[in-house]
């Protein structure tokens, strides 16, 4: 096999996995687009409900991290943000909702990132998904503590 042949088989692979990629981004964008039209973000935060009791952000944590597991953490993280400008979230509360998210986000863009890869993704998801809800019970529990002995932790 020369050089050539190489170099032009590595291209065509590379350019067929942008091209994969660029579909699958598309594809993402267009439901966002959908989503944000008809509002189903906020329809879907009642999903959350169980896992926002557990880590114990109050449900206006619910759309916020929706949005970062679904959507990305960029659209999650301007809900973040918006949250927190209109007074619905405490500092705890957003300490708690990023850090689920730097965990678990974008459960849906990865997953088909990754199928396109070739990943096994259904593992890891699940272990993403009970990582972080792990990880903010600790979180809050070591946070609940500080409170209660009245150590101040975040501004």
């Amino acid at each position: 096999m020369t050089a050539t042949s190489i170099i032009g088989e590595v291209a065509r692979g590379s350019l067929a996995l942008v091209a994969q990629l660029a579909l699958i981004l598309i594809v993402i964008m267009i439901i966002v687009e959908i989503f944000q039209e008809y509002n189903l973000l906020d329809k879907l935060t009642l999903v959350l409900s169980p896992v926002t009791k557990i880590i114990k952000v109050p449900p206006e944590g619910n759309l916020p991290l929706l949005a970062g597991m679904v959507l990305g953490i960029a659209y999650g993280g301007a809900i973040i943000i918006e949250s927190a400008r209109q007074g619905k979230l405490e500092a705890t509360d957003i300490f708690l909702v990023n850090l689920f998210l730097v965990i678990c986000h974008s459960l849906v863009e990865d997953t088909l990132i990754w199928l396109a890869l070739g990943a096994q993704v259904i593992p890891i998801q699940i272990a993403r998904f009970f990582l972080a809800i792990i990880i903010c019970c600790a979180a809050s529990w070591y946070i609940s503590k500080y409170r209660r002995a009245g150590i101040k932790y975040l501004n």
